[in-house]
């Protein structure tokens, strides 16, 4: 059973599509669509990973992992957004079964 493809059409300057033909005939695609498919596929698969993926030099990552391993103690912004995650947690569990939501505490 043959998998369903999708179709993409493109409008190209003239001179994009010859360069794109060349490029293919150069390294051997039977197709011009063949090489365009490759061509997104490592350009797609590139911009994903440089969006998704952080590259740390030796220097920063010794940083980083002695930050990790001791870190500064909670601010006090920080423990008042806690204690407020715990209290919305605590409702939820309070509220179930229940028509009414209790009504949730002023956020700062």
């Amino acid at each position: 059973m043959k998998s369903k493809l999708s179709r993409l059409d493109l409008r190209l300057d003239p001179e994009i599509k010859t360069l794109a033909s060349r490029a293919s005939a150069l390294v051997g695609s039977k197709t011009l669509s063949e090489f365009v498919v490759q061509a997104i596929r490592e350009k797609a698969s590139r911009t994903i990973e440089e969006a998704e993926v952080v590259r740390l030099n030796s220097e920063a990552f010794a940083a980083f992992q002695a930050a990790c391993e001791s870190p500064e103690p909670a601010n006090e912004t920080l423990t008042a957004a806690m204690r407020r995650r715990r209290m919305r947690k605590q409702e939820r569990v309070n509220n179930r079964g229940s028509e009414q939501p209790a009504p949730r505490p002023d956020i700062i």
